[in-house]
């Protein structure tokens, strides 16, 4: 069935903050319990997700799938969602599978960027006979804004061989911090204590992110749907998870740390398109794979909601 989301205390802190309170009640009542029916093609033609996960020692992390179509199979209730690991090109050193195996709380996010549609799909999940079984307890649409368009392929992608090699540290390193600077997309992953995981997307011209010292970025915050799931996460545990793609260079970079909003910011260039907000996230770990080298990309254009002070 339908709900009108059930929002934490943080995230109605968040909207209070923002003046947005009205906008998110109006959109929370898109929530659902279950992947919503006129939803379901979409999800089962999809090759890539997006997931935030929570490991061990509670740290966030958010981490990009990459698979054949039909890897996501919701079932016939449209009340969980399978991911049949032998159609991913999985990345083994990628820390999602052991924690899922530690806590249960994962966020997927579901953006097919050459075409801007997208799919929240939060819920609990489990490992059992080479799959991923995540029980549904939240489904929403969210903000098509600040989407860049990209088609990304590759080919017989359960047949791909991961690259093995793996490179993690504490402190951000040079190179990082020219990919950094470089991007218009990431992937942003948050976790509540009894709601859950969450993951969502953040666009912009390169550039957007800041480095403003070794290990701290800032970044703006646009407007979007109003219910602030992030932020509202990040006001009572700040532990937040980044994942930053380089299709180009073919590998991804993952950040762990902790994050923050700063409101009602001056922003004289309007960087942040009139909200006066933006991100702040201190890196603690970084962990940098490799993606395969059949993997092809290529840019399509940019959103046209994009703010023009950069």
């Amino acid at each position: 069935m339908h709900k009108t989301a059930n929002f934490h205390e943080g995230e109605l802190q968040a909207q209070r903050l923002a003046h947005e309170s009205d906008v998110a009640s109006r959109n929370g009542a898109n929530v659902a319990d279950h992947i919503i029916r006129p939803a379901l093609p979409f999800v089962r033609q999809q090759r890539m997700a997006y997931v935030g996960s929570v490991d061990a020692q509670g740290r966030v992390w958010a981490s990009i799938l990459i698979g054949e179509a039909g890897f996501l199979q919701p079932s016939d209730d449209a009340a969980s969602l399978q991911i049949d690991l032998q159609k991913l090109a999985r990345q083994v050193h990628d820390p999602l599978w052991e924690n899922i195996e530690q806590d249960g709380r994962v966020g997927l996010l579901l953006l097919e960027l050459q075409t801007r549609k997208r799919l929240k799909i939060n819920g609990d999940a489990h490992i059992e006979d080479g799959r991923v079984v995540i029980r549904v307890t939240e489904s929403v649409p969210i903000c098509p804004r600040y989407i860049q368009r990209r088609v990304i392929d590759l080919p017989d992608a359960s047949s791909q061989p991961m690259p093995a090699a793996v490179r993690q540290g504490e402190a951000l390193e040079d190179a990082h911090r020219a990919l950094l600077r470089s991007v218009d997309t990431f992937f942003l992953a948050t976790a509540h204590a009894t709601h859950g995981a969450d993951c969502t997307h953040r666009g912009g011209p390169p550039g957007f992110v800041q480095v403003l010292d070794g290990d701290l970025l800032r970044i703006p915050d646009y407007n979007g749907n109003g219910m602030f799931n992030s932020a509202g996460n990040v006001l009572l545990d700040p532990r937040a998870g980044l994942v930053f793609p380089d299709y180009e260079q073919r590998r991804l970079l993952q950040l762990t740390g902790r994050a923050e909003m700063l409101w009602d910011q001056p922003d004289p260039a309007g960087v942040t398109g009139g909200t006066g907000r933006f991100w702040q996230f201190r890196t603690e770990a970084w962990r940098e794979t490799a993606l395969p080298e059949a993997l092809h990309s290529a840019f399509v254009d940019a959103s046209p909601f994009l703010p023009k002070g950069l």
